[in-house]
């Protein structure tokens, strides 16, 4: 063979150990005795909602009849209980062997939980990983020792592979304090119910803003300052998220993102405290300097004053000043279609009318806007062949 699998099996697990945090366990392990004779290497995770075993098997050793054993193992053993109420066991067996050697991938039928086999060619390095039990190592990994391992690559010595469940130990030191570990939890969780989902809810309206560019033109500070509000949710939304799977470890990532993952407490502290600092700073520019800006009303507020819209603005939205003026002309409909046109304001203390169109005139009314806020205004022929609609947003004079 060009690899044995036991150089797979330290390849892949030198990154599996520490990243998946899984534990080495003896092949003679009194617990696994059932699937330890067809195991070069097993591998273990017990905590959490999806345990899983990772087994290496070789050449004379019977995959199926180690998956299958270490599923009935598994479903026996990891189970809920009243701190993890849900549990979804795995197990991935990897058989390395000549090709002509290698059982059928993938999931293995009627086993106790969901059991695969994933093969690689230990002549030419090639991988076969179908079948996805809760809890597999990334597939990646073994596609990348064998690859490695075919090109002539040396395997990991024994040291390498013990230093790397070591990791996994020193992963508890890195901890933060019960305590403080509490106290950014509940402020994360408070930050995230403040700004996540009124982030969350807001960028849907923003990209429609930015995807019309007359609206986004139209409004205060103008589509700069359209395009910063996004920014600045999207990178809320984003801190909340890391701020939260470091904190949990979601997918190891306490121990894979520079900083957070530091053996070094004060660099740990500085890199805490440079993400609190970056996350205030980002509600305060999105709760402070956005509405001061935006508060400011335009730079020159007469072109908000006396606004019109045309048949053309039909279901499209503008602005005008408190105290300001709106007209809507729909001349453009057919001379047939103007006796009888309705026009109509859906919140009149917003903005009401002033001016009907004139009898026998072209369809053409004024309203006038009395405070801040958002109305429409719907217009219809008589026979209801023809239709408008403008959204009218009432921004402070200044």
């Amino acid at each position: 063979m060009a690899f044995s699998v036991e150089d797979l099996a330290r390849t892949a697990l030198v990154r599996i150990l520490p990243r998946s945090r899984y534990r080495l366990a003896a092949t003679t392990d009194s617990r696994f005795a059932s699937f330890g004779g067809n195991s070069a290497r097993i591998a273990y995770r017990q905590q959490g909602a999806t345990p899983a075993f990772l087994i290496f098997s070789g050449p004379g050793q019977d995959p199926r009849a180690a998956a299958t054993a270490a599923a009935a193992w598994a479903g026996a053993n990891w189970r809920p209980n009243a701190i993890q109420r849900r549990v979804r066991p795995g197990v991935v067996v990897v058989q390395v062997a000549p090709a002509a050697e290698l059982t059928t991938p993938g999931l293995v039928p009627s086993t106790a939980v969901p059991a695969a086999i994933w093969t690689v060619d230990a002549d030419s390095g090639r991988t076969e990983a179908s079948g996805q039990p809760p809890g597999s190592p990334p597939a990646m990994e073994i596609r990348r020792a064998g690859a490695a391992l075919a090109q002539g690559l040396p395997a990991p010595s024994l040291g390498e592979l013990d230093h790397a469940e070591r990791e996994i130990m020193q992963m508890r030191t890195r901890a933060m304090p019960q305590a403080v570990g509490g106290v950014v939890g509940i402020l994360l969780l408070l930050f995230a119910l403040r700004y996540g989902f009124g982030a969350l809810g807001s960028l849907g309206a923003l990209f429609g803003v930015l995807a019309s560019p007359q609206t986004a033109a139209a409004m205060p500070g103008g589509k700069l300052l359209v395009a910063g509000a996004l920014v600045v949710n999207v990178l809320i939304l984003a801190g909340i998220v890391v701020g939260l799977g470091v904190l949990f470890n979601v997918s190891n990532l306490a121990a894979r993102l520079p900083g957070f993952s530091s053996p070094t407490p004060r660099t740990r502290t500085i890199t805490w405290v440079g993400y609190a600092a970056i996350m205030v700073g980002l509600a305060v520019v999105l709760d402070g300097v956005i509405p001061a800006i935006e508060r400011t009303g335009p730079q020159n507020a007469s072109q908000y004053a006396h606004v019109a819209v045309t048949t053309t603005d039909d279901g499209s939205e503008t602005f005008v000043i408190v105290g300001g003026d709106l007209s809507v002309d729909l001349s453009a409909w057919p001379p047939s279609e103007w006796a009888g046109v309705q026009f109509k304001t859906s919140n009149p203390s917003i903005l009401s009318q002033v001016q009907p169109p004139s009898t026998g005139g072209a369809p053409v009314a004024l309203f006038v806007a009395n405070q801040v806020g958002i109305s429409r205004i719907d217009a219809a022929s008589a026979d209801g062949r023809y239709t408008f609609q403008v959204r009218v947003n009432v921004i402070a004079s200044g």
